[in-house]
């Protein structure tokens, strides 16, 4: 499972179109509070960040994921 995090509507739809046309299994989120409670009921392989977001920027999100130890290994892309 791949999260996408990206406000921008045609850019998550995107990515997201993209990802799974090869075969891969997307989420996508719009906003921090909905990625925040995926990440809490299931763990990704890999996460798309974006960097500015509202809320919460994907710096400060990313510092965030690394303090916690079943996310820490997760591979992220900015």
């Amino acid at each position: 499972m791949i999260y996408l995090l990206e406000d921008d509507d045609s850019i998550r739809k995107l990515v997201a179109y993209a990802l799974e046309s090869q075969g891969m299994e997307a989420q996508d989120f719009a906003a921090p509070g909905e990625f925040w409670k995926a990440m809490n009921d299931n763990t990704p392989e890999l996460v798309l960040l974006d960097v500015m977001l509202p809320g919460e920027d994907g710096v400060s999100l990313l510092k965030r994921m690394k303090t916690v130890p079943t996310l820490r290994d997760i591979p992220v892309i900015m």
